[in-house]
């Protein structure tokens, strides 16, 4: 009977130190959190978030704390993203200009001319983005 007694302790003491709450997006387009599901405030899930067993205030504090910090995170991966896609970009540019001069044919300088200022340019994104030049 006493070790029942701690396998329930254990259990009500893990279920007491956590908790989820919801944001819910209303069809008017306002958010709210709530601990119920949204559905019964006829509403939409946008987020859950599991949170510790403290007064209402605090659950809403520490889910908008974990929103911010995967929001943070997801615009940082999406920003390296965006930056190799774009370093990618400029190193294919890079290679095409170079690729008319490699077999050292005779370019006019119509050509010559704004390919030099274009180089230029490249090497400076290239730079400011700090795109591998491999």
């Amino acid at each position: 009977m006493k070790t029942w007694g701690i396998c329930a302790a254990a259990l009500l003491a893990g279920s007491a130190h956590a908790g989820t709450i919801y944001l819910c997006k209303a069809y008017n387009g306002s958010t709210f959190w709530a601990q119920a599901h949204c559905n019964q405030h006829n509403a939409l899930i946008e987020r859950i978030e599991n949170v510790a067993d403290v007064p209402w205030d605090q659950q809403v504090q520490q889910a908008e704390q974990g929103k911010a910090a995967r929001t943070q995170q997801a615009q940082a991966t999406t920003g390296d993203s965006q930056r190799a896609t774009r370093c990618a970009q400029l190193v294919a540019e890079r290679n095409k200009i170079e690729s008319r001069y490699t077999n050292w044919q005779w370019q006019p300088p119509e050509v010559i001319n704004p390919d030099q200022q274009r180089m230029r340019g490249l090497r400076a994104e290239l730079s400011a983005n700090q795109c591998s030049v491999q």
